[in-house]
């Protein structure tokens, strides 16, 4: 196996096998790659190519134009998934003492599903740490919002992960102690390792889906959305489409969270600034 790897790692990619991988990523993914990072490609495709027992990215362009499940397995091996609890943490700050209140303000009577969809959830920690500060707000006396989190990537193995809800003791590093004893189980059998509690877990939905054609995005109606450190990986027309896909999925009133260097593509009709990075979708 390890011969096979090394052999793989080997394979010339051709100027030609570049140009169609990069217009396949954009047709698949909808993520646009410089097509001068050729160790990129094949620092992420030399295992597809191993795993599909194929000798060349020729080959392997031919087999991704005929395979639909290779073509899935094309993205995820090619989108990175970086994340973790608390991440971009004044958000999170914004959202228990000022957005949450907020919405609960406009309830009238009863209660109300507080939905939040983590539109790039990768793990699931993004996701997670959500669902925790709208239990801190419960907590404190926001009863009216009854919180459930949608969790949506295009990688499946993501999203098996965020599933599953098991991190390391260096994942949850970024939780505070005093949430850390409320919302994580410790594992019996191995030191170091934590799983989510049934409390939160059952509020949580996860499901494969691809913000650029809306596929797997059905049904989905959030009174705040996490898009961070996605649009980033899109060109000026990708991008378009996946902030209307979003948008078109955000209830009047409610907030969208973007990363702080991605603020300035999430401006459209709408949309108002609140905070760096946060935007309220207008009443209609």
């Amino acid at each position: 196996m390890l011969h096979q790897v090394v052999k793989t790692r080997q394979i010339p990619l051709r100027p030609e096998d570049i140009k169609r991988l990069v217009a396949l990523a954009r047709e698949i993914v909808g993520i646009t790659i410089d097509d001068r990072k050729s160790d990129f490609l094949t620092g992420r495709l030399f295992q597809r190519l191993a795993a599909n027992g194929l000798t060349s990215y020729a080959d392997y362009c031919r087999l991704l134009e005929s395979d639909v499940a290779e073509r899935t397995s094309f993205g995820e091996a090619l989108t990175t998934h970086t994340t973790s609890f608390f991440r971009e943490k004044a958000q999170y700050d914004w959202l228990l003492n000022e957005g949450l209140p907020e919405l609960d303000e406009r309830t009238q009577t009863g209660q109300r599903e507080l939905l939040i969809w983590s539109a790039a959830c990768s793990s699931g920690q993004e996701g997670y740490t959500a669902l925790m500060v709208a239990q801190q707000a419960r907590s404190r006396g926001l009863w009216s919002l009854n919180p459930h989190l949608i969790g949506t990537d295009v990688s499946r193995p993501v999203i098996r992960a965020a599933n599953q809800a098991v991190y390391s003791r260096q994942e949850i590093e970024g939780i505070p102690t005093d949430l850390r004893r409320r919302f994580l189980l410790s594992s019996k059998k191995t030191t170091g390792i934590y799983r989510i509690v049934p409390e939160l877990r059952k509020l949580a939905t996860w499901r494969q889906a691809n913000l650029d054609s809306g596929l797997g995005l059905d049904g989905i109606a959030a009174d705040v959305i996490f898009l961070r450190n996605v649009l980033i990986y899109f060109d000026d027309e990708v991008r378009a489409r996946v902030i209307d896909n979003v948008y078109r999925r955000l209830r009047p009133g409610g907030f969208l969270m973007t990363g702080h260097t991605e603020a300035s593509h999430a401006r459209r009709d709408g949309l108002e600034l609140v905070r760096p990075s946060i935007f309220r979708k207008t009443v209609e």
